[in-house]
């Protein structure tokens, strides 16, 4: 039984290449071709648009009627996030057609009982932003983003939406208490005027509410830190500390106790408190400073994190079960 995913026979071919800056042209050009080669497994939609008119693909991986979905780049600078969600999808697609088991998992089993639902990259503008500069977009707009930006040109350190709201202080979760607000659009931090106001929000909770999933995962960067705990009563808290002690197990990141009172708004304390289900924020690499992960790190995060899209289908499925 081969120990890792990358001992995908020759055969198959991957589609994505992670060891790249995986801009998001690249990230749809691969979603249409992985459709085109996997059609009984993997098809894709798109859920909403961004502030500057990107189309956001959400993509469905298995045949299941129970759900969990994974996510990536709600941050600009977090893009590595993006070609880890990408990556999974192709060679765990690669495992359903190969029919072997992986790590004890019987992908093929887990994605007939369970749909995994990817958006890879919830914050396409920042991401854009982050990688290409000013020039990709109008001109009308430098000064602002510049402004934004507080005067520099350079925007590697990028985290916010094309409109400088932070993404993942968007969501109604204690939006109120937030800390460290700028009060104004900013490369970072921003809260915005009121919760899911911008169109990127907006469009994953819509998205959420159609698909349902029993479990979420959240990759952002960085730390080597798993996030699972907001304000759950005492039987849920328990519940989802022991799926985060495996999901622990599984990375080698260590799991992070927020206190009594967390700030809230990201996805995963909204996805916690509104669905009372579990949700998880993953921090992959090392922290690299107010930048973007060299994608030299993307081996290791790959290494941490290959299965923890099959444990989340495989768990999701034993909750759908229990409704």
């Amino acid at each position: 039984m081969p120990s890792s995913l990358s001992s995908v026979h020759a055969a198959s071919k991957d589609i994505v290449n992670p060891n790249q800056t995986y801009t998001y042209n690249k990230m749809v050009r691969d979603i249409k071709k992985l459709a085109k080669k996997y059609p009984s497994i993997i098809h894709y939609r798109t859920i909403g648009k961004s502030e500057y008119g990107k189309p956001i693909y959400a993509i469905s991986l298995g045949t299941g009627n129970s759900t969990v979905f994974i996510n990536g780049s709600h941050h600009a600078r977090e893009w590595l996030t993006t070609n880890l969600n990408m990556y999974m999808l192709d060679q765990y697609a690669q495992y359903y057609l190969s029919n072997k088991k992986i790590n004890g998992y019987d992908v093929k089993k887990i994605l007939s009982q369970t749909t995994i639902w990817f958006v890879p990259m919830v914050n396409p503008d920042g991401v854009t932003l982050q990688q290409s500069g000013l020039k990709a977009f109008p001109k009308k707009d430098h000064a602002k983003l510049i402004k934004m930006n507080e005067g520099s040109k350079n925007f590697k350190r990028w985290k916010a939406n094309g409109k400088g709201v932070d993404l993942n202080r968007q969501y109604d979760a204690d939006w109120k208490h937030i800390k460290s607000n700028p009060g104004k659009p900013s490369w970072s931090l921003y809260k915005g005027k009121a919760p899911l106001t911008s169109k990127e929000t907006k469009a994953i909770v819509a998205f959420l509410k159609k698909i349902n999933p029993e479990m979420t995962v959240a990759y952002h960067t960085a730390g080597k830190i798993l996030y699972w705990n907001f304000h759950q009563s005492k039987a849920l808290y328990k519940r989802d500390l022991a799926y985060a002690k495996a999901i622990g197990k599984l990375t080698k990141y260590k799991l992070i106790y927020p206190g009594k009172n967390p700030s809230g708004g990201g996805f995963t304390d909204w996805f916690i408190s509104k669905y009372k289900r579990p949700g998880f924020t993953l921090e992959i690499g090392t922290y690299p400073g107010n930048t973007n992960l060299k994608v030299s790190q993307f081996k290791q995060a790959w290494n941490e994190n290959k299965f923890v899209g099959l444990y989340v289908a495989k768990h999701g499925y034993s909750l759908f079960k229990k409704h």
